[in-house]
């Protein structure tokens, strides 16, 4: 009988302050490198999330930290969200870099369509900067990988953003490329009526 072979990729709880500050690292990381393509996404709102208190998961490549995510459990919607009915989650992620392997991005988009789903929600939900000349660069890679961008929104605070929008759906793929601790991304479990 052959050996089973064991996901390379892993979605485990960031806890401790050294694997906050490598998530703040990686996010920071990201920041950079979308900057030198003229884009700007600041990773200052995402560190702080990330350096708080707030539930942090990583993706891991063989140890290696590759994906990062902050979900914003209990908190309100945001209002551009409720012209679209539907239990959902919102999450803010480290952003992906165009021209870079998005491979870890694109399990990280299946991974949370399938995990939403499984807790009976239907919309994953993320916004983005929107900074105009640079922002369809990042839009055309985050559409490759299943996300759907809405109209530009102003947010309480002022400023302008761009919402995301990932579709919860049933996908085995990502349970065979990536394992994932019971409390790597805690979800409210949506009851049928």
């Amino acid at each position: 009988m052959g050996a089973v072979d064991t996901p390379v990729y892993a979605m485990l709880p960031v806890r401790t302050g050294a694997a906050r500050a490598e998530a703040a690292a990686l996010a920071q990381e990201a920041t950079r490198w979308l900057a030198d393509q003229g884009i700007d996404h600041p990773a200052g709102p995402l560190v702080a999330l990330i350096q708080s208190q707030a539930i942090v998961t990583g993706l891991y490549d063989d140890e290696e930290l590759v994906g990062c995510l902050v979900v914003h459990v209990g908190e309100d919607l945001p209002h551009w969200s409720h012209a679209y009915p539907g239990p959902g989650v919102r999450v803010s992620l480290v952003p992906p870099v165009p021209g870079h392997d998005d491979q870890a991005a694109r399990l990280l988009a299946l991974w949370l369509a399938d995990h939403a789903a499984q807790h009976g929600l239907e919309w994953v939900w993320w916004e983005i900067p929107a900074a105009s000349q640079t922002r369809p660069t990042l839009l055309v890679l985050l559409r490759d990988l299943g996300w759907e961008d809405l109209p530009a929104v102003r947010r309480a605070d002022g400023e302008r953003v761009t919402p995301l929008r990932l579709r919860a759906e049933l996908r085995p793929a990502p349970t065979v490329a990536i394992s994932a601790s019971a409390n790597a991304f805690p979800l409210p479990t949506v009851r049928a009526r």
